[in-house]
């Protein structure tokens, strides 16, 4: 980010820690895309997306005072946002195990508008398959977020992300397995 747009971000942010609705908005409204896109790619459910985000910017807005260096705000949401999606993860994997398997839920229709091809459901099954972190480390790579800013979203070294962008990337290449090639 050049230097003045990081200067009117920390404005706006400064605007939005004082309870300024409108700067708040604009938070929101400047990174909504961004963040559905970002939780999608983890979660890998679109009919998700829309409360996990709000839920990521409703502690956006409560924990703005606490964000130490405003000058981090994109990375320190798109943690925020990486930790909403992993507690969203855990709370369905606990439903499932605790929630009988019912008639109800053997023949779930495909939403409208879904992309109904083999390729693209062996991605889907393949990225299923990798830890929810891993998945958020390539959906920042697919955003084209360079090593350092990802290591500042992970909380970790340039090395770290590194290594686990080349294990998340062969893990994902030995579960892809498009039926045609089968």
């Amino acid at each position: 980010m050049d230097p003045s747009a990081t200067a009117a971000l920390v404005d706006l942010i400064h605007r939005a820690r004082r309870g300024d609705e409108a700067a708040q908005r604009e938070l929101i409204v400047s990174y909504q895309r961004r963040i559905a896109g970002f939780i999608y790619a983890i979660t890998g459910r679109g009919d998700s997306v829309e409360d996990i985000a709000q839920q990521v910017f409703i502690k956006m807005i409560r924990a703005l005072d606490r964000l130490q260096a405003p000058s981090q705000f994109e990375s320190w949401l798109f943690r925020l946002a990486r930790n909403t999606c992993i507690d969203h993860l855990r709370r369905q994997k606990l439903r499932r195990i605790f929630l009988p398997f019912g008639p109800e839920h053997e023949n779930v229709p495909e939403p409208p508008g879904a992309v109904d091809s083999e390729e693209l459901d062996a991605l889907r099954h393949a990225l299923e398959q990798l830890r929810p972190q891993d998945r958020a480390l390539l959906a920042l790579v697919q955003e084209g977020r360079s090593h350092a800013e990802i290591a500042a979203v992970m909380k970790t070294s340039i090395a770290a992300v590194k290594a686990r962008l080349h294990r998340a990337r062969g893990q994902l290449r030995e579960f892809y397995q498009p039926e045609h090639e089968s």
